[in-house]
């Protein structure tokens, strides 16, 4: 199963952000809840946490600007 993880909203009036920086590699394992991503909106910079466990496969860059509830990352869930 493949989890689809979009950009939350930061806050009212914000409708886009940058990814400032992955912290984690396309391919790699990540647990949930750990933060895989900051991101810069005009007020802040935020902390991504994964949704759930599993191979995280990028879909921005660092510098993307991407909108609120764009999909920047899947998470293929493993079920042992």
């Amino acid at each position: 199963m493949i989890l689809k993880m979009e950009i939350p909203s930061p806050g009212e009036s914000i409708s886009e952000v940058e990814i400032a920086e992955w912290l984690v590699s396309d391919g790699e394992y990540v647990d949930k809840d750990q933060i895989i991503a900051e991101i810069d909106s005009d007020k802040a910079t935020l902390e991504l946490p994964a949704e759930q466990s599993g191979i995280i496969t990028l879909k921005a860059e660092e510098g993307d600007v991407v909108g609120v509830g764009q999909v920047v990352c899947h998470l293929s869930l493993i079920h042992i």
